[in-house]
């Protein structure tokens, strides 16, 4: 048997009747909201009125109605996340920019706490350290041995929190303005002290678990190899 240009089965007319057909639908009242595909494919009554009138011409229009509306968020959200993306992507290169002109550790543990809030469009970020020692880290907050362990783990890089309050150890006097946080950890070297980084958003959603972290990672590697330099043998 031939098929049909749209590669339709086709069906012996004596198999089925409208009536069958009707029966079997008013049995699988759902069956249109699970196969709306099939409405492109069928042939509208007139328009009509009247008490006991179905309009399918409505029905059909009602649902490409809310697929345009479905799309059209879609969309939107789509250019709001590209959009957002881009900004961050600018923040972040703004910043790394700044870090490595620094002159030495003052000025980037200054830059740190007085530019960096501003660049990133944040209300802190703070430096952190776990213990003071010989390093003069002017503007670095000391959270005591074991500190970034307990906010981190033992090998976690980065954390994020939304919906959170800044913690006044961390950020000071910032804390109480702090909805959202970001903490990540600088992997140091020879007998210099954890540090952290920490980031601290005045929006709730400002920093977010489910969040890509491949741009707020470079900034830390980033600023890893700066202080490295500022830290490490003077040549």
């Amino acid at each position: 048997m031939s098929r049909s240009r749209d590669d339709t089965p086709q069906i012996p007319s004596d198999e089925l009747t409208a009536e069958m057909v009707s029966t079997w639908l008013r049995r699988h009242p759902d069956f249109m909201q699970k196969n709306p595909e099939i409405l492109a494919f069928l042939t509208p009554p007139e328009f009509k009125r009247g008490e006991r009138i179905l309009d399918m011409q409505q029905f059909m229009l009602d649902r490409v109605q809310k697929e345009l509306a479905d799309l059209r968020r879609r969309e939107k959200k789509l250019i709001q996340t590209v959009e957002g993306n881009a900004a961050g992507q600018s923040k972040i290169h703004n910043a790394v920019i700044a870090i490595v002109e620094t002159a030495d550790i003052h000025a980037l543990s200054a830059l740190i706490r007085a530019k960096l809030p501003a660049i990133l469009d944040l209300e802190a970020a703070v430096l952190c350290i776990e213990q003071t020692g010989a390093l003069a880290l002017a503007g670095a907050n000391v959270i005591g041995a074991g500190g970034i362990s307990n906010m981190l783990g033992r090998e976690a890089r980065v954390l994020l929190q939304n919906e959170t309050s800044g913690e006044t150890l961390v950020f000071g006097d910032e804390a109480e303005r702090v909805r959202s946080v970001a903490f990540l950890r600088l992997r140091t070297i020879g007998h210099t002290p954890e540090m952290l980084l920490a980031l601290g958003s005045g929006r709730d959603d400002g920093f977010d678990p489910r969040q890509a972290t491949d741009l707020i990672l470079f900034l830390a590697d980033i600023l890893e190899a700066r202080l490295k330099q500022c830290l490490g043998p003077k040549n």
